[in-house]
């Protein structure tokens, strides 16, 4: 019986030991704006649990127009999110897969899941940003 019960005990010890050790994963994710291929963003997904994901293109004017946006985004809240950047026209599959029509879009990953999609750029994109993020950070 009490061989038996120290094997749970030490089960029950590793599963708190390696969860704790997840957290720590994924509360500390990459510094600073990203750019990605199709498998980094995958294993980035999996690892942080919020990711910011930036579509856009060098020929983009409104992508060159958020681009400050995501740098001080990335600046405020790395390492608690991960910022991607992923370059259309070099990531076709990757674009085609999360339906990305317009450029620039920005979309907020909630443990690996589409959380909102932000399209173009307007005046309370920042604002917006922001909002979003720390609501996901507090829940």
């Amino acid at each position: 019986m009490s061989d038996e019960l120290d094997l749970i005990i030490r089960r029950k010890m590793l599963e708190l030991q390696k969860r704790e050790l997840m957290k720590v994963v994924e509360e500390r994710c990459e510094e600073g704006v990203r750019d990605v291929n199709e498998f980094e963003f995958m294993r980035i997904l999996k690892r942080c649990k919020i990711v910011l994901a930036d579509f856009w293109a060098e020929w983009c004017g409104p992508c060159k127009m958020i681009e400050p946006i995501i740098e001080e985004i990335a600046a405020k809240y790395t390492p608690k999110i991960a910022v991607v950047r992923i370059n259309v026209g070099e990531n076709p599959k990757l674009t085609s897969r999360y339906q990305v029509m317009s450029i620039p879009t920005l979309i907020l990953y909630k443990r690996g899941k589409e959380f909102k999609r932000m399209i173009g750029f307007y005046p309370q994109l920042i604002n917006e940003l922001e909002r979003e993020i720390k609501n996901m950070l507090n829940n």
